[in-house]
């Protein structure tokens, strides 16, 4: 039979354990997700993905979803761009916003920030510039030299944005056990 000092012994041992626990934040694993697992979408290399536009534009096969009829459509590049990039990093840094922050996390967050809030400008200002160099038929040299001078200033920004977030996020993945596993992709880098 318990007695009442046994109860009363219990209920201070749960509330000093649930006074210890920090509920204010976010799981580790969700600020993981939420920040290093969607920062995949960053490509190490711009050039790719004009590549792909420009051999599609060729193959008249850009295609996009007319807002009208719901159906798919032939786009030009810059429709392209506008339909699958500038809304690209949209919802990533809503809930990036969104996430509870902590002493311990508030600097990972604002890392996380900074670099989807980067790549989003590059996707909404740079990929349309050049999406409509290639609408334009502009000399397949000056889009490579504009793609290349992207990925040679703000590509490397961003993997720099990117290096600083990860810096951070490793060692709080590392003490909060969440389970994580680098896969090289292979592919072109900027460095």
């Amino acid at each position: 039979m318990t007695t009442s000092k046994t109860k009363l012994f219990l209920a201070s041992l749960l509330l000093i354990f649930v006074g210890s626990c920090d509920f204010t934040g976010e799981r580790p694993g969700k600020i993981f997700n939420t920040i290093a697992l969607n920062a995949n979408k960053i490509p190490r290399s711009f050039e790719y993905q004009f590549r792909d536009m420009m051999i599609r534009k060729e193959d008249n096969s850009l295609i996009v979803v007319d807002p009208q009829t719901n159906e798919m459509k032939k786009a030009s590049c810059v429709e392209y761009v506008a339909f699958h990039y500038a809304i690209m990093f949209n919802s990533d840094l809503d809930n990036i916003k969104k996430l509870k922050a902590t002493d311990e996390t508030q600097p990972i967050i604002d890392a996380g920030l900074e670099l989807f809030t980067f790549a989003d400008e590059i996707y909404k200002n740079d990929f349309p510039r050049i999406a409509k160099m290639i609408d334009e038929g502009m000399p397949e040299e000056e889009i490579k030299a504009a793609v290349e001078e992207l990925d040679n200033t703000k590509g490397i920004e961003l993997d720099e944005k990117y290096g600083e977030m990860m810096d951070l996020m490793i060692p709080y993945a590392d003490k909060h056990g969440v389970k994580y596993e680098f896969v090289d992709m292979g592919g072109k880098s900027r460095d």
